[in-house]
Order: structure tokens, then C-alpha cells, then sequence
């Protein structure tokens, strides 16, 4: 196939559709999958995507060409020794080749011009190729990262900035700062320089804000006054990456030029540059509220909407670039730029597609740069890092929450569940490496650390909050309008009571549609965003998610809802979401949707005052159809029939 790339990606999405389905069978989450699969058919596995091939035909063709040309080779920088597979067999080949050389007829000198001009075209075509594949794949998997920054950006609020200030600021500066430093010690004491020292510490100071509040979802604290003050220091890891991503290139020394910025000084042009990007965003996210949301919230098109996302997130990456800052910085600010509006949550729904995606694409090419034959030769040495970056991070995380005023058991146990190194620890590891200041040792087993602690997230999660005795914490219920978006709020305040509708298809759609009629202010929620489309696009307030959470319920209003309707088709999911809602709102009237007779009273159990069962229904309309007509004429029995089409 001409196109590698092409070719690659396929190998990748389907092997990652793959390990996604073998996770949600197996229970677990699809990441983790995803970063397996991509260490098997990576360069250090099974090498699928032909890596190595490449490796070797650019070798060969490299060596070929060296052979009329001695100085091809050093003028490209290219190492043939380091490629061939070993140097018995590069030194047959080569007496092999030479002398064939010998016996054939010389050439002559334009002829031989010929031959090294052919070959070195071939070699060039070659690096094109490798060129082309890798551009195109670190653009996707860039991509990837700056939707997850988008994401991060856009859950950003100065609400959750207030109710965790305290473990956010105190906690997140103390864990960080206490991880910085004892792994700054511990590198140096291995003879390994201050700046590299530094940079590790950084990469293993950051976790994985997504990963572990996946992991907290699927044990059922992720609403917890505990979790919460663990997202906190989540938080803080994600906006002190922002920081790092200025500081580490100046100390790198992979910044601007000295007098190619506003001011002579490096560092005060990095602090005015900052200073105008904050500017900027400020701005923009007035002009999203004030000017560009109403207008576009009026046209009721998700095309436009998606469109408008994905501009405003490049948009801000140019913009941060243009002043000399990381494009990672400009996706963080273009997710806060268009947080805390009408539309974000629309917003959010439509990109999760496109960041579900590429964040797959993100995840396996970590796998994929997995060196298995490195964790092979070093085992000891990448075991003993794993174990002690872990011990490392669950200490300063369970001592910064024990500071904070968490219980030492809490403490213990959500310290061990931010114990990994994050994805996007990936960004100062690979600029650090790019610019020398890491060997390949420490970059191989820094990685290797990464991704193997990323592998073991949801089991130390689950080990944390499940095996570390704990005491029990009900799910933290906040303000009936505290996650509500402000023109769902508005809406509820001015019409005549307020109703949520849990699952859309036929049947709820219709009751959105009747109750919409009579007046009242209606939110539908569904785990799909394209069952909710269709009613956003028609004014109708819409929230995408698990029905189950508390916080989805909130953000759904369902705190003021005189009725909610319970219409998911399958009843041990419709069971689950009647709890929630009779724990988010005891004294709304709950109506539910039953498939089964059985089904019925434990429902009305968990708090659902009117059940409609789909059996008993049918079972009446039967009946009631046999009394009324008799089956013992063909007119009768025609009767029957047009009368049960009808039903």
C-alpha cells in the first residue's frame, strides 16, 4: 500500500476496537486496553505497523548506496552499523558484495555517477516515506492531546475552583513540590545531572486526571466530599502543567532566541507573552457569552457548533503560537473560553466523539512506544522505578490530604489512586528527551514507569477505596442549582414546574414533547448525544450521561423537578436510575418503565411512585381484545387483526 499512514491507522483503530471490547466484557476500562494493544503490535511487539521493516529497507538501501559513495552516509548522519542486524553478518554480506564488485566489468565514471545518483534518490524516497508517517501520526496523536486539555478546560469552573481551594492549592503545591524534590534527590544520588533530575521530577509528579476519575466512577465515589477533594489536586496537576510547559523550554534551552521576543529578557518576554494570552482569553470568553453563543445558540445547528468548537480550539492554539507559547496552552484556554455558557454542555457532548477517538489514538501510540526488548534486558532496573515512583507519588499524595484535614485511612486510600504517571506527563518527557537533557536509559524506564502505572490504575483505585478499610461516605448532594446551566435555571424559574425525562428514545422523546406542551420546563437525559440532538436543536435542554449520577441529575435539575420519567428500556438500568433520583430529589414524583412483571415492585421500592410494566400491559390489551371479540368467525377474526394493528 502506497499510503502508510493510512494503513498504520487502520492497524490501530482496529486493534483498539479490539481491546476495547475485551475490556468492557472483562469490565475494565478500554484505556487500559488501549495502551496494551499498542506495547503488542508496536516496534517492541509484534511490530505490525512494520517499523522495524522500514528501518531495515532505508539500512540496506543506506548501505547500498555507501557502498559507491563513502560519504553518503556521512553526510546524511545516518548510522549503518547501529541498523544492521549484526556485524557477522554485515561483514559477510559486505565481502559477499565486494566481491561480486570485483569480478563485475568497471563502470565508467558516468555510469558510476548514474548508479550513486539512483541509489542515494532511492534512500531519500525512503526517509521521505518515514518522514511522511511520522508527521502525520504525531500530528493525530497532538490532536489527541490538545481535545483532552479542551476537555479538562471546559470542566473548568470557578465554582469547583472554591469548593476545592483548599486541597487544590495547599494540597496539589504540597504533593508536587514534595515529589519534585525527593525525586530530585533520589536521581542525583545515581549520578544523574540537576536539570535532568528536575525534569523527571516533573514527569513523575503529574497523574492522570481522567483515568483515575473513570476509575472512581466505576467503584461508585466519584461524588464523595473524599473524591472531591482529590480532583482537587487533580486539578492543580493539570494548571501547573501549563506553567511547566513555559518554564522547562527556557531551561532546556528549546525557547525563542534571545531578542526575537518583546523584550531582551527571555524570561520577562515569556511573563508578558503569558500576561497577554490571559488577556486574550478574557476576552474571548466575554465575547463567547455576550456576542457569539445567543447568535449561535439562535440557529439551532450542531453543524455550526461543532465548527465553532474546533475553530475557537485551533484558533487559540495559533494564537498561543504566534506569542511563543505551547499550543497545549492555547487548547487548555480555548476549553475555558467556551466554559460556563448556554452551550457548553452542547459543546462537550458533540466533541466527545472526535476526543474519544483521538484520545484512543493518544493512548495506544503510548503503548507503542513501549520498548519490549529494553523492559527484557533491564528488568530489575524498570520493576525497582515502577515500585518506587508509585511509593513516591502515595506518599506525598496521602501526606498533602492528610495536611489538608482528610482521614488517614482517606488519605491512604485516594494517595494510592493518583500514585501513576499521567499521560500528559508524555509532553515534558518527550520534549526533555528532544532536547538531550535525558539518556536513553532514563527516558526508556521513565516511560516504561508511565505506562505501566497507567495499566495498573483501576486495580490500585479499587485496591484504595475498597481494601484500606475506609469508613463508608454517602455521595456529597450540592445546591439544587449548583451545576445548573443558566438558561435551564432561567427556564425553570419562569415556567410552570419543572420536569427531567431519563432515557430517549420513542416513549420519552413523546412525554418531552407533551410535557414541553403544557408548559413546563423540560431536560431530557440520555448516555448518547445523538439521540439529544435533534431536541437541542429545537430549544429542548438537554444533558449527556449516566442517568445513575448524582451529578448529572443535578446538572439536569433534577433537584427541582416536581416529575421525573424513568423510560430506559432495560430494567436493571432503569432500577439504578430510580435510586439516584429518589436520593437527588425525595419529593419528586418518579415515573418508571418496566419490561417486566417482577421488575415492578422493586422499583416502587426504590422510590418510583407509578410504574408502567410493558408485560401487564400487553397482557391487558390481550385480554381485553379476546372478550370483546370472538375468534369463532373469519369476520370476527378480521376484526381482530385490524384492531391489533391498530394497538
Amino acid at each position: 500500500m502506497e499510503n502508510i499512514f493510512i494503513l498504520h491507522l487502520a492497524i490501530i483503530l482496529g486493534a483498539g476496537l479490539v481491546a476495547g471490547w475485551i475490556c468492557k466484557r472483562l469490565n475494565a476500562s478500554p484505556l487500559i486496553g488501549y495502551l496494551v494493544v499498542g506495547a503488542l503490535i508496536g516496534p517492541g511487539g509484534f511490530d505490525l505497523t512494520g517499523s522495524k521493516e522500514m528501518e531495515k529497507a532505508l539500512s540496506e538501501a543506506v548501505e547500498q548506496a555507501a557502498e559507491l559513495d563513502p560519504d553518503f552516509a556521512e553526510a546524511h548522519r545516518l548510522n549503518i552499523d547501529a541498523t544492521t542486524s549484526s556485524g557477522e553478518t554485515q561483514s559477510e554480506g559486505k565481502s559477499e558484495k565486494q566481491d561480486s564488485v570485483a569480478t563485475e566489468k568497471p563502470l565508467t565514471e558516468k555510469e558510476l555517477a548514474e548508479e550513486i545518483a539512483e541509489r542515494e534518490q532511492h534512500v531519500v524516497e525512503i526517509q521521505e516515506e518515514i518522514r511522511k508517517d511520522e508527521f502525520a501520526f504525531d500530528a493525530t496523536t497532538e490532536f489527541g492531546v490538545l481535545l483532552l486539555l479542551f476537555a479538562i478546560g471546559i470542566e473548568f469552573t470557578f465554582d469547583k475552583l472554591a469548593a476545592t481551594a483548599r486541597y487544590m492549592f495547599l494540597g496539589g503545591s504540597l504533593q508536587m513540590g514534595l515529589t519534585i524534590l525527593i525525586s530530585i534527590a533520589a536521581n542525583m544520588l545515581f549520578g544523574m545531572s540537576l536539570t535532568s533530575a528536575f525534569v523527571l521530577g516533573c514527569v513523575v509528579a503529574l497523574s492522570s486526571t481522567a483515568l483515575v476519575y473513570r476509575s472512581v466512577q466505576d467503584v461508585g465515589q466519584a461524588d464523595t466530599k473524599r473524591a472531591q477533594a482529590t480532583v482537587g489536586l487533580l486539578i492543580f496537576q493539570d494548571l501547573a502543567l501549563v506553567p511547566l510547559l513555559l518554564i522547562l523550554p527556557k531551561i532546556l534551552g528549546a525557547g525563542a532566541d534571545e531578542g526575537s521576543g518583546w523584550f531582551a529578557n527571555s524570561w520577562v518576554d515569556m511573563a508578558a507573552k503569558s500576561g497577554a494570552f490571559c488577556a486574550v482569553v478574557v476576552l474571548a470568553k466575554w465575547a463567547n457569552v455576550k456576542l457569539v453563543v445567543p447568535r449561535l445558540a439562535a440557529l439551532r445547528s450542531n453543524e455550526l457548533v461543532i465548527l465553532f468548537a474546533v475553530f475557537a480550539l485551533l484558533g487559540m492554539c495559533c494564537v498561543a503560537e504566534a506569542l511563543g507559547l505551547t499550543p497545549a496552552l492555547g487548547a487548555l484556554a480555548a476549553g475555558v473560553a467556551l466554559g460556563e455558557n448556554r452551550l457548553t454542555r452542547q459543546i462537550d457532548a458533540l466533541v466527545t466523539p472526535f476526543r474519544e477517538a483521538f484520545s484512543a489514538i493518544f493512548f495506544i501510540s503510548l503503548g507503542m512506544m513501549t520498548d519490549f526488548s529494553y523492559v527484557w534486558l533491564h528488568p530489575i532496573l524498570c520493576a525497582s522505578a515502577l515500585i518506587g515512583a508509585v511509593a513516591l507519588k502515595w506518599v506525598a499524595a496521602a501526606s498533602a490530604l492528610r495536611v489538608c484535614g482528610m482521614d488517614f485511612r482517606g488519605a491512604l486510600g485516594f494517595g494510592l489512586s493518583i500514585s501513576q504517571v499521567g499521560e500528559l506527563a508524555f509532553m515534558i518527557l518527550t520534549l526533555a528527551y528532544a532536547q538531550g537533557a535525558l539518556s536513553d536509559v532514563a527516558y526508556q524506564t521513565t516511560l516504561f514507569v508511565s505506562v505501566a502505572s497507567l495499566a495498573l490504575t483501576p486495580n490500585m483505585v479499587k485496591f484504595g477505596l475498597t481494601k484500606l478499610g475506609m469508613e463508608p461516605e454517602a455521595p456529597e448532594i450540592g445546591r439544587a442549582d449548583a451545576d445548573l446551566d443558566p438558561e435551564l435555571a432561567a427556564a425553570i424559574n419562569s415556567k410552570g414546574g419543572h420536569a427531567v425525562v431519563i432515557g430517549v428514545g420513542h416513549i420519552g422523546g413523546s412525554l418531552a414533547e407533551e410535557l414541553t406542551a403544557l408548559g413546563k420546563s423540560v431536560c431530557l437525559v440520555d448516555m448518547n448525544p445523538v439521540n439529544l440532538q435533534p431536541f437541542a436543536q429545537r430549544g429542548i435542554a438537554t444533558v449527556q450521561g449516566d442517568g445513575s449520577d448524582p451529578e448529572i441529575l443535578r446538572a439536569a435539575g433534577a433537584g427541582r423537578a416536581e416529575i421525573i420519567a424513568v423510560t430506559t428500556p432495560r430494567d436493571e438500568v432503569a432500577l439504578n436510575v430510580v435510586r439516584a433520583c429518589q436520593q437527588a430529589n425525595p419529593t419528586s414524583v418518579i415515573l418508571a418503565r418496566a419490561r417486566y412483571r417482577l421488575n415492578v415492585q422493586p422499583m416502587k421500592r426504590a422510590g418510583a411512585e407509578f410504574v408502567f410494566c410493558e408485560e401487564n400491559k400487553i397482557c391487558v390489551a390481550l385480554l381485553n381484545l379476546v372478550k370483546e371479540h370472538s375468534l369463532g368467525g373469519s369476520r370476527n377474526a378480521a376484526k381482530l387483526t385490524d384492531v391489533a394493528e391498530e394497538s
